[in-house]
Parts: C-alpha cells; structure tokens; sequence
C-alpha cells in the first residue's frame, strides 16, 4: 500500500473507530521481573534466572532495566566493594562506561516470542590497589516461547581471580516492559496526536519511525505503524 493511500484510509480510521482514544495499556500482563538475588560475578561462571511463573504478553517493543545492589565476596572485589554498593558503581569501577548496558530499548519486528532484548559483551582492563584487573562478561536479557523472560551473565572473566575474587548481587532485579509502538508520543492513549507525530518522524526519516526494525525508514515502516494503529493497544 502506497504511502498517500494509507495515510488516508488512516485519517478515515481515525474518524470512524478512534473518535475515543484507546488506552494504550489495553493489553494484559505487560511487564516481567526476574530476581537477581544470589546472582555471583565470578571468574568462568555461567548464570541465568526467568521471571517464571511471571510472564510477559508480545509487544513490538520493550524496555528493559537491570539494577541492584552487590557485594565483595573475597580479594579485591571484598575490600573495594565491603558494603552492598550499586551495580552501576561497580561495572564503572571494573570497566568505565559499561553501565550504559543495564539500561534500553528493543524492537520485536515479528511482535512474537522467543525475543532475545540484547546480548552485550563488555570488558575493561583497570589498575586497582595496585593490581591489573581483567573483566569481561556477556549480559542477555529476552523473552522465550512460553513467555517468561531471562537473563544471563556468560563468558566472564575477572583475572588474576585469585587476586580479584567474586562479587555477589545481594538484592537487585531484571526488568523488561512491553512497549505500545502505536502510542508514538508516548501519551498513555492512541489517538490522531500519535498518528500525526509518527508521519512528522516518517517524513523526516528519524530513527523512531523504523517499525520493522530494519534500520531503514521506508513505505514498510508506515504500513507496519497503520496496521498497529488501527489495532490499538
């Protein structure tokens, strides 16, 4: 379908079916947590948790947030980190600038599950109390087939680990938040005010527009955000 002729039969949805604006959180269950208590940092060991028996509807889109607090178990960890201390604070610490990765977004194309959010390695090589610390770790958040979501921490490496030693997260949670891509301006409600602000984003080629995730503003894009429209939230 050609961009005019969307927009229009938009603009004719617009004044038959959406004269009262649709709530934009229609849908059931649109947020999953998973626990991240007792989770070790900790040198060539593997973890994972699931939000289960907490699960999470398809969206187009999600947020996701990881926080918490963590504490030195033994070595160096043990006496920089004694007390529980954020775990932003304490990734800087090991490699600066990698906190950025506890916080994003996520585009779901298919708006169906499994759906991995991200799958990001980090690493830094830091001087502490004297000592060089290697670190490095892969953080995957997502959704699987029956709608639970997971985190993992693979790969990690904090050498020399008799020197580094361990930390543990002593309170702290993975958060992933079903997004309604249909509420472009992020109002609560889908209304003609989104419609107008996706065509403003569409025409000017920003980023927000791309729905099919393709990294690509294009006609599909628009006739991906109609479809989406007309189906509310």
């Amino acid at each position: 379908m050609g961009f005019n002729r969307s927009r229009t039969l938009v603009r004719m949805l617009i004044g038959a079916a959406f004269i009262t604006a649709l709530p934009a959180a229609a849908l059931g269950d649109d947020t999953a947590s998973i626990n991240l208590a007792g989770v070790q940092l900790k040198n060539a060991t593997n973890q994972s948790r699931s939000s289960s028996p907490d699960s999470i509807d398809p969206f187009f889109g999600y947020e996701y947030h990881i926080q918490g607090l963590a504490k030195g178990n033994s070595g160096i960890l043990a006496a920089l980190f004694p007390n529980p201390t954020d775990l932003a604070v304490v990734l800087e610490t090991l490699s600066p600038g990698s906190s950025a990765m506890l916080n994003g977004e996520a585009c779901n194309a298919s708006g169906a599950h499994p759906f991995e959010g991200t799958n990001i390695t980090v690493s830094g090589s830091q001087v502490i109390l004297g000592v060089t610390v290697n670190f490095s770790a892969t953080v995957s958040v997502g959704i699987d087939a029956s709608n639970h979501a997971y985190f993992s921490l693979t790969n990690v490496v904090l050498s020399p680990s008799i020197l580094v030693g361990s930390l543990t997260i002593t309170e702290g949670s993975a958060t992933i938040i079903g997004v309604c891509t249909a509420d472009f301006d992020d109002s609560g409600f889908v209304d003609t005010d989104d419609f107008d602000a996706f065509v403003a984003a569409f025409e000017a080629g920003d980023a927000s527009a791309d729905m099919d995730c393709t990294g690509f503003v294009d006609t599909d894009d628009f006739d991906a955000f109609v479809r989406r429209f007309e189906a509310g939230c």
